[in-house]
């Protein structure tokens, strides 16, 4: 129903180069160059700029993009709620998370909703720095599960999981007995630093740098999983919300010891939905689900262990 016009605009805009759009829609790219060429003579201006690299949208194209992926999104959307009719609910539901939810709260909900529903699918995506800003930036995702951003006008806020930042460490490390530590307090000890400031809210971020702690960085790394073996391995502590340790916390491998740091003191985490997406039945029911899953990975955390016996 729809010109295939405008995902061949849609993909080369994504990628930012009409060869290695063509290579991902599997056709010629003179093809894709061809239909771009026959557009832009219709409408009178030039919709990407050609550089030696790639292409870029100009103004008019940033436009018309608008235009070409809110009809692709509505044609979806369509097609969709056709199928429900009939009681087949399907569609993929597009997630960003952070780390720690990627290791326990998304795949529980993910295995909760196959079973009932297995024609739903998932694209999950743990996102570096530049592509989460320029997820959101996009409203790429229908489910966000991120620290609180209320720059994110696309999004509604559907729940909240209020958690602590803390130090956590290995039971036998000196610290690991305090009721709370001080920034400069972990300092003296190694630890195992995050490679990039987004996966803390900018309020901690702040308090970082307000601290003036010098960290022994012994280990650098953006991945949950190297720096969860490493914390196990007594390497150095780490800092973290306890919501992607919580079964390491319970089994009495790692503790986590709060931060008393005021602007450290409590954190939230948010389950943010596409404002003009929410009411798609895959993605309301996916939402639903992380809402309950948030609710029992809060009240797991309630239940830890504070200090180790």
């Amino acid at each position: 129903m729809h010109a295939v016009i405008l995902r061949y605009l849609d993909q080369v805009a994504r990628v930012g180069s009409i060869r290695r759009a063509a290579e991902k829609l599997n056709v010629a790219s003179s093809a894709v160059n061809r239909q771009i060429l026959k557009l832009e003579a219709e409408i009178g201006v030039p919709i990407f700029e050609r550089r030696g690299n790639g292409v870029r949208l100009t103004p008019a194209g940033e436009q018309l993009m608008r235009h070409t992926r809110n009809t692709l999104a509505e044609w979806r959307r369509t097609r969709l709620e056709i199928a429900a009719i009939s009681g087949d609910i399907q569609g993929e539901v597009r997630i960003t998370a952070i780390p720690s939810l990627l290791v326990r709260v998304v795949p529980r909900a993910i295995k909760a909703i196959a079973a009932r529903h297995p024609n739903i699918s998932f694209r999950v995506i743990d996102a570096d720095p530049a592509e989460h800003v320029e997820e959101m930036r996009a409203a790429r995702p229908d489910i966000a599960l991120i620290f609180i951003d209320k720059r994110h006008r696309q999004y509604e806020i559907a729940a909240r999981l209020r958690t602590a930042l803390g130090a956590i460490m290995r039971v036998d490390h000196p610290l690991a007995t305090a009721r709370q530590v001080t920034l400069s307090e972990c300092a003296a000890y190694p630890v195992v630093m995050l490679a990039d400031a987004w996966l803390l809210d900018a309020a901690s971020e702040n308090e970082f740098v307000r601290s003036g702690a010098q960290f022994n960085a012994r280990i650098t790394s953006n991945s949950l999983g190297v720096m969860k073996e490493t914390m196990k391995a007594g390497l150095g502590l780490g800092f973290f919300t306890p919501t992607g340790f919580v079964d390491e916390i319970m089994s009495g491998e790692l503790v986590h010891v709060p931060l008393a740091e005021p602007g450290l003191a409590a954190s939230e985490i948010g389950l943010f939905v596409h404002r003009t997406r929410s009411s798609a039945h895959h993605i309301s029911i996916v939402a639903d689900e992380l809402k309950r899953e948030f609710k029992a990975v809060e009240e797991e955390i309630t239940a830890m262990p504070r200090r180790p016996a």
